[in-house]
Order: C-alpha cells, then structure tokens, then sequence
C-alpha cells in the first residue's frame, strides 16, 4: 500500500489549517515557535499513520521528517530574516524542501499495510477519503497561502486569508467528489 498520501495530508494539515498567524509570527522571532509548529506535525503524523506505528521503519520516517521539518523550519526563518526580499523564493524552497524530505523518508521506508482488519482496513485503505481531505487543504488554505506568495511583490501588504475563494473552492471540491462517489 502507497502511505505517501497519508503524510502528505499530515504535512498539508499541520502548515496550513493548524498553523494560525500567530503561530507564524512566533516561528520569526523563537525557535521555540518553529519546535512547536514542528511537533504539532509530528502529532498529525502519529495520528494519521497510527495503524503503521508497529513497523519501525515507519517510526524512522517519521522521526526524520519531524527532524528535518525542525531544520527546514529555521533555516527558512533566518533566510527570511537575512533578505525579506527573498520570501517567496523562501516560501516555495521551504515547501520543496519539505516534500522532499517525506518522498525520500516514504521511500526508503519502503511499501507496507496498515495493522489493520475488517470494516476498519476496508475504511482506511480507501485512499479516495485521505484524497479529498488532501484536495480539500490544497484547494482551500494551501492556494490561499500561496497565492499572497504568488503576489508578494506586487501587493506590500499583511496576509490576510480569502475566505470566499477558499468556500468557493471547498464547494467544488466537495461537489466534485460528491459525484465521484455517486457514481461509484
């Protein structure tokens, strides 16, 4: 079974809807706040990979991207803080760097099945839920965050999420998935 999906929804999660302003804000100016925002991504990982936990090769994966997310985390803080000019560039490289470093954890921890049986294997492995969750977060607060990236230069102004695109958005998501699973 291909688990990627399930630490990409982990990974999509913890940057986006569970990181508020204040947060981000915290990460710029403490380590502590990148050492938070950090373990909030390995709690999201225990959580949506519980039924890999008795492989401890999954264990070792996620242990090296909360390790490497704690790096990549500071390192984008103070290349942001060395040249603000950069941060999109920052921005893009930080989430690169990220997706990286879970494809080759994911990778070398190689393919395995959820401890699982019955109704809860049959919930689980039906990876089209973990899909639409996924779509959901990049359809919704990924693009918003990203489209002020997109923007930055052009607008010299404080973030500020788009709450009608991003409903706007969900509501195809949601539509489009609701016909997918009508049909099937």
């Amino acid at each position: 079974m291909n688990y990627l999906l399930y630490f990409y929804l982990a990974h999509f999660l913890s940057d986006y809807p569970l990181q508020p302003s204040a947060l981000v804000k915290f990460k710029q100016k403490r380590f502590l706040g990148v050492f938070i925002h950090s373990t909030v991504h390995l709690v999201m990982m225990l959580i949506i990979l519980a039924p890999f936990l008795y492989n401890p090769r999954v264990l070792l994966a996620i242990v090296a991207i909360y390790i490497s997310h704690n790096i990549i985390d500071q390192t984008k803080v103070s290349a942001d803080k060395t040249d603000p000019k950069k941060a999109r560039l920052n921005y893009f490289l930080d989430q690169m760097a990220h997706w990286s470093a879970i494809l080759v954890s994911v990778w070398c921890a190689g393919t395995l099945t959820p401890h699982l049986s019955g109704r809860m294997l049959e919930l689980y492995s039906n990876q089209t839920i973990f899909l639409f969750l996924l779509i959901l977060v990049l359809s919704t607060y990924f693009f918003d965050v990203t489209r002020y990236f997109v923007r930055l230069k052009m607008f010299k102004e404080e973030f500020k999420r788009d709450y009608t695109a991003m409903l706007i958005n969900a509501g195809i998501v949601i539509v489009a998935f609701g016909l997918y699973w009508a049909a099937y």
